[in-house]
């Protein structure tokens, strides 16, 4: 009897344990490789500045044209609230040229928790940034085919393809690299600090300023066309950005990543326009940083190999061993119930 229940109660946890091996592998872990509710990533980067000082449009400069000039930046991505499938995330830039102070830009984006990708902004969010495409990070088991994704270029406000560019190895991590190049109008030339339009008088200070930036023959003419230009010279902001990303090859976390961002002025001088090659923006992940994410990933990674991977494994095996336990046991004890029939009573005759 003993031997009955005990093994009713190794078939019953046997079959609990494969059961929760299931729910974990199917249930648990597609939540665990979504955008998780704290996300809270920040990565630093160094470049340079080279273009046109910005001082000189404002009057604050006299000083034209910089050349590598040290930047400093960061950006902070972290999850604000989480409806459903969607997750509104914040995104923070920090940055400073030289010795200004840092100028702090925020966007915040609606983001489909399974696919990384930005979307239109949930019912009753307030300032969210309708995006297309990737904003910050791969999904799990990123692809490497050309054009599977596309990366949302905050300046020109569009979606632009994502290339592949072949394998490296960044912080301890296995990486895919990508690169997307995105080109258009400035969408909000505020942002950076970019005027709409130039004092004509500042534009006939800038000018000696320009060789080498400018074709020489329009520089040469400047001075007889200013008479005829109006007191405010429209200038009309365009931006050409190539994104790095290196993403991990597991998780599609971002291990590292830059940007190259190509900023020209076009002036409207009534009877042309003169296009002005005003900055060139360069930054890359520090290595510091890239050890540091690389770690934060490796954490990730255990994370989910246990969750996904050894506990489904031990569960399985466990309730496999106690359903083969359990059915050892009812048989033992099904040979113990029926046992040896009793021998048939001794007749006289048996005992003559």
């Amino acid at each position: 009897m003993r031997s009955t229940r005990s093994s009713i109660v190794l078939a019953v946890v046997g079959v609990l344990l494969i059961v929760a091996a299931a729910i974990v592998r199917f249930v648990v872990v597609p939540s665990v490789t979504q955008l998780p509710e704290d996300l809270d990533v920040t990565l630093r980067f160094d470049g340079t500045y080279n273009g046109i000082n910005p001082g000189v449009l404002s009057g604050e400069a006299t000083e034209v044209l910089l050349q590598d000039v040290p930047i400093e930046a960061s950006r902070r991505v972290h999850a604000q609230s989480v409806e459903g499938d969607t997750e509104i995330v914040a995104r923070t830039d920090e940055r400073s040229v030289g010795d200004t102070e840092p100028s702090v830009t925020e966007v915040v984006f609606a983001v489909d928790r399974e696919t990384a990708e930005g979307g239109p902004a949930p019912d009753g969010a307030e300032d969210v940034t309708s995006s297309e495409g990737l904003v910050f990070t791969l999904p799990v088991d990123p692809s490497t085919e050309d054009d599977a994704y596309v990366y949302w270029d905050q300046a020109t406000l569009q979606a632009a393809p994502v290339s592949y560019e072949g394998e490296d190895t960044l912080g301890g991590r296995d990486v895919y690299l990508y690169e997307s190049v995105a080109e258009g109008e400035l969408a909000d030339p505020a942002a950076l600090d970019l005027p709409t339009s130039l004092p004509k008088e500042t534009l006939a200070a800038l000018a000696p300023g320009l060789a080498g930036l400018v074709d020489p023959e329009l520089l040469n003419a400047l001075p007889a066309v200013l008479p005829s230009l109006p007191a405010e010279i429209p200038i009309a902001w365009t931006s050409r950005t190539t994104t790095y990303v290196a993403a991990d090859q597991e998780l599609g976390a971002t291990v590292a990543g830059g940007s190259t961002q190509e900023i020209t002025g076009s002036l409207d001088l009534s009877v042309t326009t003169v296009d002005v090659p005003f900055a060139e923006i360069s930054v890359y992940s520090t290595d510091d940083s890239i050890e540091e994410r690389g770690d934060q990933v490796a954490d990730d990674s255990g994370l989910l190999s246990l969750v996904g991977t050894v506990l489904p494994i031990v569960a399985l095996v466990l309730g496999v061993l106690l359903l083969v336990a359990a059915l050892l046991l009812a048989v033992r004890a099904a040979r113990r119930t029926g046992g040896t029939p009793p021998s048939a009573p001794r007749t006289a005759a048996h005992a003559a």
